[in-house]
Parts: structure tokens; sequence; C-alpha cells
């Protein structure tokens, strides 16, 4: 992902932290660092990069995978919603939602064997529901605060991820 600034690139991880959360995956996450570009600025613990286990069953295995898929699948697509909160007004995505269908069309047919009408159907409900999700008051203020904090602490740890998203009280 380029970044066009700082505050594009709080958004557009805030977004992915959302997207993290939304598919249940806050637990594969290690911590976020606004300045590690070399790895994408979201470090996942090693159950992210699961590749199979001969004690987990092929079915099984297929399903931790495709979990995985989806939920990168959910992170791309909230960065693109989330990165155009400061705007404040409706963005036209046909260009970014064409360029990162592209991206994840060759990830499912390559990691989880999908074919073309299978990633369609997934992208597609996946950008709509992420779509509604953006819309909710609630969240654009969750995501605002997640920039905000990460733009000045830089890097969260795996508990202040969760903490900021509402996942753990602060009693």
């Amino acid at each position: 992902m380029k970044y066009n600034d700082e505050e594009d690139k709080c958004y557009g991880i805030a977004g992915m932290a959302i997207g993290i959360s939304i598919w249940n995956g806050e637990d594969l996450l290690y911590q976020i660092d606004i300045d590690d570009d070399e790895h994408g600025y979201i470090s996942f613990t090693p159950d992210y990069y699961f590749s199979g286990n001969p004690a987990v069953s092929p079915v099984e295995s297929w399903h931790a995978t495709l979990k995985h898929y989806q939920m990168t699948v959910g992170m791309l697509i909230a960065n693109l919603f989330c990165r155009n909160l400061p705007a404040g007004k409706p963005t036209q995505y046909a260009d970014a939602k064409k360029a990162i269908f592209s991206t994840v069309a060759d990830e499912g047919k390559r990691t989880c064997q999908l074919d073309d009408d299978e990633i369609r159907s997934m992208f597609q409900e996946t950008f709509n529901y992420l779509e509604q999700v953006f819309r909710n008051p609630s969240v654009r203020k969750i995501a605002h605060e997640f920039a905000q904090h990460l733009k000045d602490s830089r890097r969260l740890s795996h508990y202040e991820v969760k903490q900021l998203l509402g996942m753990i009280s602060e009693d």
C-alpha cells in the first residue's frame, strides 16, 4: 500500500485493525508500528502464517487458510474505506476496488484454490458489508480515535489495539 502522508497511513492502518477485529483475528495480531515499512506496519503471530500441520485434518487446514484469506481481504477493503474518513464526503471506489480485487483474486486462487465466481462473490459480500460498517458513526469515531492514537504513539501492542477497539474495558 502506498500512502499519501502520515495521516493517510494512520487511517489505513486503523481500517486494517478494524477489519482484523471484524473477522475475529485480533488474537493473531502481535503489534502495529507505523514506522515499520519493511513489514507492512502490522506484525502477526506465527499462527497467522499457518501453512498446515500434519496433526490437523486437510479440511481444518483449508478452513484456517480460508479464514486468514477472508480476513486479509477485509483488511484491504477496510483500509480503503477508513482512509477516506478524513475527507468526510462520499468517495467513488471503482478504481481502487478493481485494483484490490485483482490482487486478492490471485491470492484466493493460489492459497485457497477458489474459482473466479467464489472469489468475486466473497469479495463483493465483504465490500458491501464493510461499506455498511464504515457508515456507522460509532465505527467512524473509533477509527478517528485509533488513527490519532497511533499517530501519537507510533506503535501499539496487541493489548493496546484491543483496548482502542473497545474489546477491553479500561477499568
